[in-house]
């Protein structure tokens, strides 16, 4: 039977600190023993389990304890983020500490206040440190998750503006997002950006924290192009937020915020071409209005002369008509006076002829003539008919008519 190989207590070690890799772990504490050593680069302390007093002792870099963000204190509840490590001096072993998150929801609150203030006393949230977001942006940087619905919205709702974007991945949620975030902000820090864009969607208190964490403000606040959050919190605004230069609720609202001058200048664009093709339409349309009312007015007007001249020519025939109305009437009265007269005059002569037969009649009837014939006499005194005694007296000759002569008599 072969022996196993035999190795050293070094080698034995180093293989068990590779073995112990994989079991890097969250784990929750009570912190105790805090040993922080100025002008050192690492710090110690223990947590210990509540329930039976079980401890591990921590290992931790002040880079990775700063980046972490958390004032750890003796007595306080904490998550940290660790790898099991031998340490090979005194063959104990030790958690190798990468991340500190404070536990509980009035912890992270309580964290989330003391920064505020000092921040704030310090002018990172004024309004005249913040800058204007750009009009017009093209080169714009983008940090946010790859996977989720916050990209595809952003980029769903981002016009066609001919965006340059320049997208870095990064993990966007709990306390380890923060080395990401910053990583990111570095590649970006030199890319000549328009507007640099931090996003994420909606979600607990405590999966925001890496937005309140002070090396991530501090790194925003110091970028070199204006920083537009789309980070939304129903409860309490992140600290990122209050420190960037523009900060709204979603990543719609900043895909919005990004094209507005572009939508503005668009508008404008379209506004002006509309009002070029209206004056144009309007200039042709006065133009052919022009045109029309000439031809309006000289068609008026010919109308007006042919008016004038039809009503002229009517005149005219009215007047012919009138005047051969009235030689017809007057050829016609005077035919009918030439008739009338005519009739008249034969009437006259027929009458007249009538009234001088009538008349000889009655002359005939009266003659004296046809009385004496009858056995009438006429008797004249003088050659004056006597129509009574008292035209004669005694001694007067008479001279008496009979009808077949005279018969001379004297009165006595």
């Amino acid at each position: 039977m072969n022996s196993p190989d035999i190795i050293s207590v070094s080698q034995y070690l180093d293989k068990l600190n590779v073995t112990l890799k994989v079991e890097k772990a969250k784990i929750v504490g009570e912190v105790s023993g805090v040993q922080e050593y100025p002008g050192r680069s690492y710090l110690y302390f223990s947590i210990k389990d509540g329930k039976d007093q079980s401890t591990l002792k921590c290992f931790m870099w002040k880079r990775d304890f700063k980046i972490s963000g958390v004032e750890i204190k003796d007595g306080m509840e904490v998550i940290v983020s660790a790898t099991p490590n031998i340490y090979k001096p005194n063959g104990g072993l030790t958690l190798q500490v990468e991340q500190v998150e404070l536990v509980g929801e009035g912890a992270l609150e309580k964290a989330y206040n003391e920064l505020k203030k000092k921040l704030e006393s310090e002018g990172l949230f004024t309004e005249s440190r913040k800058r204007e977001i750009p009009s017009y942006p093209h080169r714009i940087g983008v940090i946010t998750s790859k996977s989720g619905a916050v990209i595809n919205d952003f980029l769903g709702n981002l016009g066609k503006f001919g965006f340059e974007i320049l997208f870095v991945d990064s993990k966007v949620e709990g306390q380890d997002a923060v080395k990401d975030l910053i990583s990111a902000m570095k590649i970006l820090r030199d890319k000549k950006l328009d507007v640099l864009v931090i996003m994420r969607g909606g979600g607990s208190l405590e999966s925001f924290m890496a937005f309140n964490n002070e090396m991530l403000v501090r790194t925003v606040a110091s970028f070199g192009a204006p920083v537009l959050t789309g980070i939304g919190h129903d409860k309490d605004i992140s600290l990122v937020s209050l420190v960037s230069d523009k900060n709204v609720s979603t990543p719609t609202a900043v895909a919005n915020l990004l094209n507005s001058t572009w939508s503005e200048a668009l508008s404008y664009v379209r506004l002006s071409e509309e009002k070029i093709f209206t004056q144009f339409q309007s200039g042709l349309q006065n133009s052919q209005f022009r045109v029309e009312n000439s031809e309006a007015i000289i068609q008026s007007r010919f109308v007006k002369l042919l008016e004038v001249l039809e009503k002229a020519e009517q005149r005219l025939l009215h007047a012919v008509v009138r005047i051969e109305s009235g030689i017809a009437r007057i050829s016609e009265s005077i035919s009918q006076k030439a008739k009338d007269l005519e009739r008249g005059f034969v009437l006259f002569i027929t009458n007249t002829k009538e009234i001088i037969k009538q008349s000889a009649k009655a002359i005939e009837f009266s003659s004296p003539e046809r009385a004496l014939a009858r056995g009438y006499s006429i008797v004249r005194n003088k050659g004056k008919v006597l129509k009574s005694v008292k035209d004669a007296k005694v001694g007067d000759g008479l001279d008496i008519l009979v009808s077949d002569g005279i018969i001379q008599s004297k009165v006595i």
